[in-house]
């Protein structure tokens, strides 16, 4: 049997001081051991879409991410303050504490005393809060890179003078320090190295694009995002070589807004970020957005985004320790009804409808798995979106999509459309054809490595595929650069409303939604309440084809909020002699319709 990979897990209360600059110090050191680190930081939690704290423990299933994390690997533990939450089960489990302590300074010094072989070679000081004219921005997050980089141990000035009792021989580096600080640090450490300083015109995105810059050559991806989407995965940065950058939005004059302020207004550095990650040569950026402006800003650049949040996932180094699926004998395509059973609908006059869930991103995994329980337990058949991230980040729970219903899973309950080019959010319409299509294969090929053959979609969820203000200004080219990558139908958001196959091109065709709703924000054609449904007018013979946002209704909190109006929409799928399926059903039955002269001549396109 092969070595487990050791992992140090890092757990510390999210307001610990400093918390920010330990993080990629330790990172580094464990590196240095033969180990790779991990963070939880403990805080309390609400669930929300865009929370600052992600998801709960018990909806976020963070101790099953845990014993998981604990059965696939050498799991040692830091703790830095009164980090409590795992401290039973790591008993239980019998885990090794490497380095406990209550201070920055006593935690690096128990470590390099397990570890004698990591030398320090140099210290940094620097604030996890500046001051920049009226504004106070939290710059500690994005310090990261010239912490792991650098191999420093890091530090808030207020330890300077302790920090000099121990280390004072080392050199020393200071970043951001007020003329006080540096008062004190130049009286400790005279040969200090002043890496920056703060301008007087500098901003959040000014300070964040500097360190970038000084780190680009040494990085592999970009995270943009907000403060607490960043420190919650700085474990992960490091792991994966990124750089991180943020400002805030760039608010447009209300005249000068088309559709929504929402999907027009982008980050003051959205630009500048896209072309940080071309620098860089990976265009997945990680983080969060301002707003969906950025999306179709970077899109037009061929930049996607994996969207996260804090602890979704809890763990993210799950997607270094891959754990492959068990292939059954049917997958969900095999089980759908037969081509004579379609022949028999059309002829019947039916009506087949469908679910797809809006979102493939990783920040909620969480809300998919209640989607799942929800079709196990009300027989519902629907399409979830997703990107191959998932599968890699999600083990065990998402592979219930493959999973026989007579052994407790949802196989042909759920149906997994690719979402958005399959690693990150697209605005399809802005995007290089040529850059969506090598998406989709990578996507399709990632996703195979872990569900094999039996799991890899078929059909295509997209995220923007039309103008925002009529929806009908389309780029088949992008729809053809889906197809070529192997996927054999796609469900567009533009001419929403009586069944239509917008495009075809041998044999994948694109299809509209059914309801005329259209929303400000991502997803933009969608469900907002269940009297939408009075927006659909499908052919008999014909379908339907609604989309939901999913966070929105499956993230626990607002399944408590409203989750029997949901209910409501999930029971007329079925009403009404209308037969639910899976989307691909839907994608089949409509060709049949084509070919037996139920959709008028002139969508029969190519």
């Amino acid at each position: 049997m092969s070595k487990k990979k050791i992992i140090w897990l890092l757990t510390a209360p999210l307001d610990y001081p400093g918390i920010s600059l330990v993080a990629p110090a330790v990172a580094w050191l464990a590196e240095e051991a033969g180990a790779a680190l991990e963070c939880y930081f403990e805080c309390a939690r609400d669930g929300q879409l865009f929370a600052r704290t992600g998801s709960t423990v018990l909806g976020g299933h963070h101790h099953h991410q845990f014993n998981w994390l604990c059965a696939k690997a050498e799991i040692k533990i830091i703790r830095l303050g009164d980090a409590c939450l795992f401290a039973s089960s790591a008993r239980a489990f019998g885990l090794e504490y490497i380095a406990e302590a209550e201070s920055p300074v006593e935690l690096y010094q128990k470590l390099l005393a397990n570890f004698p072989a990591v030398k320090v070679r140099e210290l940094l000081f620097a604030p996890e809060f500046v001051d920049c004219g009226k504004q106070r921005i939290e710059i500690g997050p994005y310090v990261f890179p010239e912490i792991f980089y650098r191999k420093t141990l890091a530090f808030t000035p207020s330890d300077i003078v302790q920090a000099a009792g121990i280390w004072g021989k080392a050199n020393a580096s200071a970043l951001y320090l007020t003329e006080e600080e540096l008062k004190v640090l130049m009286t400790e450490f005279p040969a200090f190295t002043p890496v920056d300083s703060l301008c007087p015109n500098d901003d959040f995105g000014s300070l964040t694009m500097r360190i970038a810059e000084r780190w680009k050559r040494s990085a592999r991806g970009v995270v943009f995002g907000d403060p607490p989407a960043v420190i919650s995965q700085v474990a992960s940065h490091c792991r994966n070589r990124r750089i991180a950058v943020y400002a805030p939005v760039r608010p447009i004059p209300s005249d000068k807004v088309m559709f929504s302020s929402y999907t027009e207004d982008h980050s003051t550095i959205a630009d500048e970020t896209a072309v940080l990650a071309g620098e860089i040569g990976n265009k997945v950026i990680v983080g969060r957005q301002t707003c969906d402006g950025d999306i179709i800003q970077w899109s037009k650049r061929g930049v996607c985004i994996q969207i996260i949040d804090p602890n979704r996932p809890a763990f993210p180094i799950v997607e270094t320790l891959p754990q492959k699926w068990t292939n059954p004998e049917k997958n969900c395509y095999e089980l759908e009804p037969s081509d004579a059973e379609l022949h028999e609908w059309a002829k019947a006059g039916k009506c087949l409808s469908t679910l797809i869930w809006h979102s493939g991103e990783v920040a909620h995994n969480e809300a998919m798995l209640n989607i799942i329980d929800l079709a196990v337990t009300s027989n519902v058949k629907m399409g979830i979106g997703t990107h191959a991230q998932r599968y890699e980040c999600c083990p065990q729970m998402w592979e219930l999509i493959q999973t026989p219903v007579s052994r407790g899973g949802a196989l042909g309950l759920i149906e997994p459309v690719l979402h958005s080019g399959g690693l990150g959010v697209f605005a399809e319409i802005h995007a290089p054809a040529d850059v969506l299509r090598a998406n989709c294969l990578e996507a399709l090929e990632r996703i195979k490595a872990v569900a094999g053959p039996a799991g890899v979609p078929r059909g295509y969820y997209a995220f923007l595929d039309t103008d925002l203000c009529t929806l009908s200004q389309t780029r088949p080219e992008i729809w053809q650069a889906i197809a070529d990558a192997g996927l054999e139908y796609i469900v567009s958001s533009a001419f929403p409303g009586i069944n239509r196959v917008v495009w075809r091109k041998n044999d994948c065709l694109t299809l509209n939604q059914s309801f005329r709703v259209v929303q400000p924000a991502s997803p933009f054609v969608r469900l907002s309440g269940y009297d939408d449904w009075k927006s659909a007018t499908p052919r008999m013979p014909g379908w339907v084809i609604a989309v939901q946002d999913a966070p929105v209704v499956a993230f626990n909190p607002y399944i408590w909020e409203d989750g029997s109006n949901f209910m409501r929409f999930v029971r007329w799928l079925k009403d009404g002699g209308k037969i639910n399926v899976t989307p691909n059903v839907i994608a089949r039955y409509s060709r049949i319709l084509m070919e037996s002269g139920y959709l008028p001549s002139h969508e029969k396109g190519n």
